[in-house]
C-alpha cells in the first residue's frame, strides 16, 4: 500500500514560533501547548496542534501550490452533508511564505491503518463509503472556475504515459506490451468509461478516509478534486482488491445505486480497474527517484493485468 511510498515533496518542519504566528493570525487568544508532526502523505506537511482551545489540524502546502482554493470550496460545499473537516482559516501571508490551512481536528485513524492492522473492513464502512461516493458524484457544481473539466478522450491517455522512456524502464518492456494488448482488446470499454463523467474526489482511497471514535467516515485531502470519471474514484478505493470480498463489492454497488442519480453499469468493477490502471502509469513517469513507490506501482499494474487474465 501507499503507506510505504516515499514523499515526493520533503516534509516542512515548523517551529513553535511559526505555528504561534499562524494561529494568532486566526485568533489572537490562541496559546500553543504542544504540536505533533503527522508524516502520513507525500506532498503536504500536516501537524496536530494542541491549543488552549482544543486540538486542530494545521496543513502547510507546498510552495506556489494553489490547491487550497479547492479545499476552501469543498469545505463550504460539502460541510454538513458528508463528513469533511471544516476549514477554519487560510493563512496566505505568513512567515513561512507558504499557504497554511487550519482545520478542525478529527480524532480518529485512517482507513488505511485499519486495513493494515485487520486486513479487511467492516461491511458498514463499505456502505458508508459507497453512499459518500454517490453524494460526491451527484453534486452539481455550478462554479467550475477552480476545477479543470476539459480532458481528451480516455482512450488516448494510456499511450501518453506508456510511451515515456522512464515508464518503460520502470515496468519493463514485457509488462508494457501486456498493458498495450489489454488496452487494445478493451477499446470499447474505454469509450464506456468516458460516459461516466461527474465531480470526483480524484484521490479516493483509504488513506484519505478517517474513521473517528464514533465510527463515522470523514473524507479528507480534496486537493485533486474536479471533474472526471466517477469510475476513477471507485477504482482507487478498490485498488488493493485483496482487502475486499465479493459480497462487499456487491454491497458497494447496491448502496451506491440506491442513492445515485445514475446507477453503475453492470460491468462497473472491471471498468473501474481499467480506469485505475492509468494512475500508476502516470505516477511511474515522475522525475523523482522513489524506488519503493515505483515497486508498489509496478505491482498495481501487474495485479490489474492478472485480474483481466493478461
Amino acid at each position: 500500500m501507499d503507506n510505504v511510498w516515499e514523499r515526493s515533496i520533503p516534509f516542512y518542519n515548523l517551529s513553535i514560533k511559526e505555528i504561534t504566528a499562524i494561529f494568532t493570525e486566526y485568533d489572537k487568544n490562541f496559546e500553543i501547548l504542544n504540536y505533533t508532526p503527522i508524516y502520513v502523505g507525500c506532498r503536504n506537511s500536516n501537524y496536530k496542534i494542541h491549543t488552549n482551545k482544543g486540538y486542530f489540524l494545521l496543513r502547510v502546502c507546498p510552495l506556489k501550490d494553489i490547491s487550497y482554493k479547492k479545499e476552501r470550496f469543498i469545505s463550504e460545499l460539502f460541510y454538513g452533508y458528508i463528513n469533511v473537516p471544516k476549514l477554519l482559516f487560510v493563512s496566505e501571508n505568513n512567515i513561512t511564505q507558504r499557504i497554511c490551512l487550519i482545520y478542525e481536528y478529527v480524532n480518529g485513524n485512517s482507513m488505511q491503518e485499519m486495513l493494515i492492522q485487520k486486513g479487511k473492513l467492516e461491511d458498514r464502512i463499505i456502505v458508508e463509503v459507497a453512499e459518500s461516493a454517490s453524494y460526491i458524484h451527484n453534486c452539481n457544481i455550478l462554479n467550475k472556475d477552480e476545477f479543470h473539466d476539459d480532458y481528451p478522450p480516455f482512450l488516448t491517455w494510456y499511450d501518453l504515459f506508456l510511451e515515456k522512456e522512464i515508464v518503460t524502464e520502470r515496468i519493463g518492456k514485457e509488462i508494457k506490451e501486456r498493458v498495450k494488448t489489454l488496452i487494445a482488446d478493451k477499446k470499447r470499454d474505454l469509450y464506456e468509461i468516458d460516459k461516466y463523467i461527474s465531480f470526483i474526489h480524484s484521490d479516493f482511497h483509504p488513506a484519505n478516509m478517517i474513521i473517528d471514535k464514533n465510527n463515522r467516515i470523514w473524507i479528507v485531502d480534496w486537493e485533486f478534486s474536479g471533474f472526471g470519471h466517477s469510475l476513477g474514484d471507485i477504482g482507487q478505493f478498490f485498488r488493493y482488491e485483496n482487502s475486499f470480498n465479493q459480497r462487499q463489492i456487491e454491497m458497494f454497488e447496491k448502496a451506491y445505486n440506491s442513492s445515485s442519480n445514475r446507477v453503475l453499469p453492470s460491468n462497473w468493477y472491471g471498468l473501474s480497474k481499467l480506469r485505475d490502471l492509468v494512475n500508476p502509469l502516470q505516477m511511474l513517469g515522475a522525475k523523482e527517484n522513489l524506488p519503493q513507490k515505483y515497486i508498489d506501482l509496478k505491482n498495481i499494474v501487474l495485479n490489474i493485468l492478472v485480474f483481466f487474465g493478461y
